[in-house]
């Protein structure tokens, strides 16, 4: 009985009906209600089949060093220091550091590399009005083989792209710019890591994100083996309910419930409800779980019918292929659910124990930390304290089933210690709500007090 009238309150909110229309959009910003006009080809021989990334040095290096030889001669450096894209000019200091490391890198003076790129500052030069500026380039092109054994050869291709040299300011021909074949790989990553450094994090340069430079082209037999592991494992829609997964955690479930949760817990007192709630009978653990299990009910209903209206199309796709109709319940509970659990425990906790709608701002901050954190390297991607699981890197990620199997012991674990860190707050709600119950805190508490002065200072600031 109590659940349902904690389920009437939340449904029949203007913060639900909010809820409820910033998800849609959320979801159909993402494409999620279009999975129908994507299929899942099988390769044919001949085809080009997309590109797998690893970690070989001999194509990493010398490729992450033309990247950077570009961006030093435009001294314009692409960044996502917090996720969004950030365009770096770096002052003369900085690109002295820059001109060292890529002296180390190639060998070549400071003095040398700046003439070629132009850079009056670093070069000593006046360059004079209409001059051509010149580019620094690394010669290079070619065709990549597997040698079977888990390193590559580059062959370079024919033509003028396969040596490049450059014309200093006085008109002389420079060698072309080649990487030291002296440089250890694990000494270039160091290299590497302080030009990300240097550029204030988030480059193409980072140590988790290096291995993008290094893309092989997938063979036929790799195309086939992906194909079959998500015709068998994930049976088509397993893929797409995943891919549903990530865009629903990172767009809604990591931050709206916790307006529900805190408009709930804030509208007795602002009805002055509270005084009487605390008098009655029903213990706080009952209260405070029907409380919460509300909440979590209303979100991952509407989430579940979003999953199966994303995925239904799919289904009218693939004829004569077992499908996988359970994929979005499965997903929806085993991957959404733990995110939500959190994020409303938290703002019930907060909104209880402070009496403000503080926890807003703490979700809020945990949602951009998290959502920043890093996707674009597996690891980080499935990382054990992840709040959202991430599986949206690279082309085709629903697809991607292999890497997906390959981290599910990690998945299983993240999920389980935000479902456990959830119960956590939830507990420590309880306890809370008991105290108030027995007068131990009240609207006066002092916690309240530091929280109001803070929002005064910031306010006068």
């Amino acid at each position: 009985m109590l659940y349902w009238k904690e389920i009437k309150k939340v449904v029949l909110s203007p913060a639900y009906a909010l809820f409820l229309t910033i998800l849609v959009l959320a979801l159909y910003s993402q494409d999620v209600f279009s999975f129908g006009t994507d299929r899942l080809e099988k390769p044919v021989p001949g085809q080009d089949y997309g590109f797998k990334l690893v970690e070989a040095p001999e194509l990493i290096m010398p490729e992450a060093l033309e990247k950077l030889v570009e961006e030093f001669s435009a001294n314009t450096y692409k960044t996502y220091p917090i996720g969004f894209y950030k365009e770096v000019k770096l002052s003369a200091a900085k690109k002295q550091r820059i001109a060292e490391i890529l002296s180390a890198l190639t060998g070549r003076e400071v003095s040398e590399i700046a003439e070629a790129a132009g850079d009056s500052d670093l070069a000593g030069m006046t360059g004079s009005a209409g001059e051509q500026t010149p580019t620094l380039r690394i010669g290079g092109g070619g065709n990549v083989t597997d040698n079977g054994d888990g390193s590559f050869t580059i062959t370079p291709s024919a033509g003028p792209t396969a040596e490049v040299s450059e014309s200093d300011a006085n008109g002389e021909k420079l060698p072309p710019l080649t990487l030291r074949e002296d440089i250890p790989y694990d000494t270039f990553k160091e290299y590497m890591g302080e030009a990300d450094d240097l550029l204030g994090g988030g480059s193409e340069y980072a140590l988790d994100t290096l291995t993008d430079f290094g893309q092989v082209p997938l063979t036929y037999e790799e195309a086939m083996a992906q194909y079959e592991l998500a015709l068998n494992y994930d049976k088509v829609t397993g893929g797409f309910a995943r891919l549903f997964s990530d865009y629903a955690g990172v767009m809604a479930c990591s931050i709206l419930p916790v307006f529900l949760a805190i408009v709930l817990c804030m509208k007795d007192r602002g009805a002055k409800m509270a005084e009487l709630i605390y008098t009655r009978r029903k213990s706080s653990l009952r209260l405070v779980t029907a409380r919460y299990a509300a909440i979590i009910t209303a979100v991952m209903l509407p989430l579940l019918l979003l999953a199966y209206v994303s995925n239904i199309p799919v289904w009218s796709s693939y004829t004569g292929i077992a499908l996988d109709y359970l994929a979005p319940l499965k997903y929806c509970l085993g991957w959404l659910l733990p995110t939500v659990m959190a994020v409303s425990a938290l703002g019930m906790c907060l909104t209880e124990l402070t009496g403000t709608p503080i926890a807003a701002a703490v979700q809020g901050l945990w949602w951009f930390l998290d959502v920043n954190a890093g996707y674009k390297s597996v690891e980080k991607a499935y990382s054990l304290f992840r709040l959202v699981p991430r599986h949206n890197v690279g082309t085709a990620a629903r697809f991607r089933t292999g890497e997906f199997v390959d981290n599910l012991d990690r998945l299983i674990a993240n999920r389980l210690l935000i479902a456990g860190l959830a119960i956590l707050l939830v507990t420590l709600t309880i306890f809370i709500y008991e105290a108030k119950r027995r007068g131990k805190l009240n609207g006066n508490n002092r916690i309240q007090k530091t929280i109001a002065g803070l929002f005064n200072r910031s306010r006068q600031s």
